[in-house]
C-alpha cells in the first residue's frame, strides 16, 4: 500500500524532492546530485509513489528508480499547467506541488518508452534532421549555381 508520495523537480545535474506521508503531516524537502541516485533510492520503497516531470534526462532517472518504488508517474508538463503558470517558481515549490497532486492522483501521466522504442525514436529523429540538412544543402548549392549561371 502506498503511504509516501514523492515529487521530484529534475534538472541536469541535481534534483529537488519533496516527500509527503501521513496526509502531509510529515514533509521532507531536500536536494541531491544526480550522481547520488543510489543514496536517494535507499529512502524509497514499494510503499512509495514518485512523480517527476518529463524532461531531457527523465529516462535515465526513471530507469534507475523504477524498481525501487511502488508507483512511478511521469508527468506531462504541457498538460500540468499548475507548475508552469505558478507565480512562486522555485524547485522546492514545484516538488511540493508534484507530491501533493500525486497524493490526490491528479497528475496527467505520460507513458515512458522502453529501451527499444527509445532507440527507434532516436534513430527516426536523427534521420529527420539529416533529411532536413540535406534539403538545406541542396537549396544552397542550387542557389549558388543559379547565381553563377546568371552572371556568366
Amino acid at each position: 500500500m502506498i503511504n509516501c508520495y514523492v515529487g521530484v523537480d529534475l534538472h541536469r545535474n541535481n534534483f529537488t524532492y519533496c516527500m509527503r506521508s501521513g496526509n502531509g503531516a510529515k514533509e521532507e524537502i531536500g536536494k541531491r546530485s544526480i550522481k547520488d541516485l543510489n543514496g536517494f533510492a535507499s529512502l524509497l520503497g514499494q510503499h512509495t509513489a514518485l512523480a517527476v516531470e518529463a524532461t531531457g534526462n527523465t529516462l535515465m532517472f526513471c530507469t534507475e528508480l523504477k524498481n525501487k518504488v511502488g508507483r512511478l508517474v511521469i508527468v506531462n508538463p504541457t498538460q500540468f499547467k499548475v507548475i508552469s503558470q505558478s507565480t512562486k517558481k522555485t524547485d522546492k515549490h514545484d516538488a511540493k506541488i508534484l507530491a501533493e497532486f500525486l497524493e490526490k492522483n491528479l497528475l496527467p501521466e505520460v507513458r515512458m518508452k522502453d529501451d527499444l522504442q527509445a532507440k527507434i525514436a532516436s534513430l527516426t529523429q536523427t534521420r529527420e534532421k539529416l533529411v532536413q540538412l540535406r534539403t538545406v544543402l541542396k537549396n544552397k548549392v542550387n542557389n549558388l549555381l543559379e547565381k553563377a549561371s546568371r552572371s556568366a
